[in-house]
Parts: structure tokens; C-alpha cells; sequence
């Protein structure tokens, strides 16, 4: 019986691309919302939207990715993960900060970063791309006693708040 069979694939990244995860907040009304630009530099304007006014908050070297199975060639669309954020979070008040304290030496947590930080349309990261990031990550650092827990960013209770770092390399697994 091959891995695919038992529900264990073998993921690579696919369909990579460089650039910038660029963050958006409407100052009259609070929300965020965020999109990843290929261009060279990123862009920064204000500019209004119906009743919103966009201004950057902020911009950071991203790399975007889609998951590929070896064996069976599933893929796992990944278009709502607009960036990987290590968590650097040590807030026991806050649940990623929670999930980081119970993992042992060596171990990391990342913070899947979806389009609207505020989820306020109710909507962040899929399942399925959680489960199987989880799957790439951990593929095969667990026999060295270390471990990757990638959770979607509404576990966070702010992200306005949360510290780490986007992850902007290519050598995601190269810890």
C-alpha cells in the first residue's frame, strides 16, 4: 500500500513565487486586508475605495507556494496563504503563544497569514492547506525530536499585536 493510500503524501513546493506580502488598513473603520505583489518594490500609495482609505501598514518579503504530491500528484492549492509567519509570540494569554510554550526545544510554530487579518468576512486559512503544511513541514524533522505547528492566523488573538518573521526564502525546510 503506497503512503497516498494510508493518507501520507509527499509534498513539494510548487508553483513558487517572490515578493512582498503588503498589509492595508482603512483608519476609519479598522479593517486590514492584505495582498502579495511580484513587483520590485512594493507598492505604498494611500488611495480611496468606496467608503475605505487604504494606507500601507507595511510590507514584507513573502514567497507564495502551492503543495504537490510526489506519488499521486495531488495538488493543494494554497492562494489563501499570503504569507508564513514564524512565531516569535510568548503571550500565554494568546493561543498561538499557548501552542508555542508546549512544544519542545527546537520546534517552531507558523502563523498561516490569510487576506483580512480581521476576519471580518469570517473567512482565513483552508483546512486542508493547514493539514497538509503541517504534513510538508514535519515530514522529516519528527525522528530528530522536533516538531512544526502551522496554524491559520485567527488562532491569534491580534496579529497587529503578534510578533515574528515572514519567512521569504525558498529553504522553508531547511532549519
Amino acid at each position: 500500500m503506497s503512503g497516498c493510500e494510508q493518507g501520507k503524501h509527499e509534498w513539494f513546493t510548487c508553483n513558487l513565487r517572490h515578493g512582498f506580502l503588503v498589509v492595508e488598513g482603512c483608519f476609519e473603520c479598522g479593517i486590514r486586508s492584505s495582498f502579495f505583489c511580484t513587483e520590485r518594490v512594493a507598492p505604498v500609495e494611500e488611495y480611496r475605495e468606496g467608503k475605505h482609505f487604504w494606507i500601507t501598514m507595511g510590507s514584507y518579503q513573502s514567497a507564495r507556494f502551492d503543495l504537490q504530491c510526489r506519488d499521486c500528484g495531488k495538488t493543494v492549492d494554497l492562494d489563501d496563504v499570503f504569507g508564513l509567519m514564524l512565531s516569535e509570540c510568548t503571550d500565554a494569554g494568546c493561543p498561538v503563544g499557548a501552542i508555542a510554550s508546549r512544544q519542545g526545544p527546537g520546534s517552531m510554530v507558523f502563523v498561516a497569514l490569510c487576506e483580512d487579518s480581521t476576519h471580518a468576512k469570517g473567512i482565513c486559512v483552508s483546512s486542508e492547506g493547514i493539514a497538509a503544511l503541517n504534513d510538508y513541514f514535519n515530514r522529516d524533522i519528527e525522528a530528530l525530536g522536533r516538531r512544526v505547528v502551522v496554524v491559520p492566523c485567527k488562532t491569534c488573538n491580534s496579529l497587529d499585536k503578534c510578533r515574528g518573521t515572514i519567512i521569504a526564502d525558498t529553504g522553508l525546510t531547511e532549519f
